[in-house]
């Protein structure tokens, strides 16, 4: 055997792991979007069936194990939302360098960066939620699980832009051709989120609630993508509207996330919400088509 060949085979071995990544590095961004928004789901979930809390004050493990045996239910639930939330992070993590290295000093390389600095103060935060904040009066309560909400959406938010960025850098970017579908597809996000508002047509249980979370952040996605787009094609109604009805659909997660008490009026505002998001992306659709 040549072990010549054989040695420098092995050490081209790396550079040629490395080069996949390169060549991919669209796919690999749009991957860790996709989990990311999974992850932001299961959160949701975790929350609103009331699972955060019931890992007795202890982290990374729950109950005092790393193992799933014996807990309960609501113990899994949490269990596998940090089982999950470590994965996604390492990929946070490997995204940012993989589009620093591909994409050095630029908007692309900047805002996946920016989710990895985020990714520390979220991990940080999330454990102080379910341990040290849950040994005090008032510790596990709505500021905190806020703060810790705000991050992750903040994570997704740099993610969003990462992609639509790097597609802007390698692929097609923003057309107006992109522009009127993502404005007039994006009308059916806020009407499907509609199906699944709080006690509208059915009980707000976890599922449900997730259900309406996903629409929302599917809407939320498409209308920061709009926002980009139109930033780049200087449209600026557009622009406008997009970052109108992105506030108006983030105000309506925090509003049924759990992290206040529903009266009847903040139900009703959340159905006003919904109105605007729809009418938003009504104005968007006739705004697109007059973009050339």
């Amino acid at each position: 055997m040549d072990t010549s060949t054989t040695g420098a085979s092995a050490a081209s071995l790396p550079r040629r792991v490395g080069g996949v990544f390169v060549r991919h590095a669209r796919g690999f961004a749009a991957l860790t979007l996709a989990v990311t928004f999974l992850l932001v789901l299961l959160g949701e979930y975790t929350a609103a069936a009331g699972a955060g809390a019931t890992c007795n004050n202890t982290y990374p493990g729950c109950a005092g194990q790393f193992s799933p045996a014996g807990l309960s239910v609501p113990q899994f639930i949490e269990w596998f939302h940090r089982l999950v939330a470590m994965g996604v992070g390492y990929l946070i993590v490997g995204n940012a360098v993989l589009l620093w290295w591909t994409h050095k000093k630029s908007r692309v390389s900047r805002s996946a960066g920016l989710a990895a600095l985020l990714l520390p103060v979220q991990v940080a935060f999330g454990a102080l939620t379910v341990t040290v904040a849950g040994l005090f009066p008032g510790g596990y309560a709505p500021p905190t699980q806020l703060v810790h909400l705000t991050t992750a959406l903040a994570i997704f938010v740099a993610l969003v832009a990462a992609v639509v960025w790097l597609d802007a850098a390698e692929g097609a970017g923003a057309t107006p051709t992109r522009l009127r579908y993502a404005a007039t597809g994006g009308l059916l996000l806020p009407l499907a989120q509609a199906v699944f508002a709080r006690d509208l047509f059915f009980t707000f249980w976890p599922a449900v609630q997730t259900a309406y979370h996903f629409f929302g952040l599917l809407g939320l996605a498409a209308l920061l993508a709009l926002a980009l787009w139109a930033r780049d094609l200087e449209r600026v109604d557009v622009g406008i509207l997009a970052a109108l009805g992105a506030l108006c659909t983030l105000l309506n997660s925090y509003l049924v996330a759990g992290l206040f008490v529903v009266t009847a009026r903040v139900e009703a505002f959340t159905y006003v919400l919904l109105v605007a998001q729809v009418a938003l992306f009504c104005l968007l659709a006739v705004a697109a088509r007059r973009v050339n």
